[in-house]
């Protein structure tokens, strides 16, 4: 099976610092359309998230559920179907497997999916995103920011919005 990964926060929706809230979704341009050609050339679609405002205490995994849920709502009344929502919920300084880069999510894609890692991507904003990425065997497509511009060279692509995945594709 051939997938797109997707990270949240900075590449699907405007990244608000700790999102505690439905409410706060707000969908970046482009987003609908860049997923329902992804779907129409057969990938399937994942989001994989780090969200250690849990442990910090921001907010509650219920809370994150609810997140989750209203965005997968929304992604569903545009007719896009997102596979599963993995997230990890750890701290930075827990030192776990599933947050970004660490690739404890790759074996359950694997196992879960039969995900191919040659044939699938992983999109994000962030240094550990590519890392993370590169790491499960993916090529990797970084969304530029004026903050990232520094390793942009470490992804397969950098481009400046979902609207160019389109033509990485052709």
């Amino acid at each position: 099976m051939k997938a797109f990964l997707f990270d949240r926060d900075g590449t699907l929706i405007v990244n608000k610092h700790y999102l505690s809230t439905p409410a706060g979704i707000r969908f970046l341009p482009c987003v609908f359309d860049t997923l329902k050609f992804l779907l129409s050339k057969g990938y399937k679609l994942f989001i994989i998230t780090n969200q250690s405002g849990i442990k910090r205490g921001y907010y509650s995994r219920d809370r994150i559920e609810e997140i989750h849920r209203e965005l997968l709502i929304r992604l569903k009344s545009e007719k896009i179907h997102i596979s599963e929502i993995f997230y990890c919920d750890h701290h930075p300084n827990e030192q776990c497997n599933c947050r970004k880069p660490g690739n404890y999510f790759l074996k359950v894609l694997q196992r879960k999916y039969e995900m191919e890692p040659l044939d699938s991507f992983f999109v994000g904003d962030r240094r550990e995103d590519i890392e993370f990425g590169k790491r499960l065997g993916l090529k990797t497509i970084l969304i530029r920011t004026p903050i990232n511009q520094e390793f942009s060279h470490l992804a397969d692509y950098a481009i400046d919005s979902l609207c160019e995945i389109v033509k990485i594709l052709k």
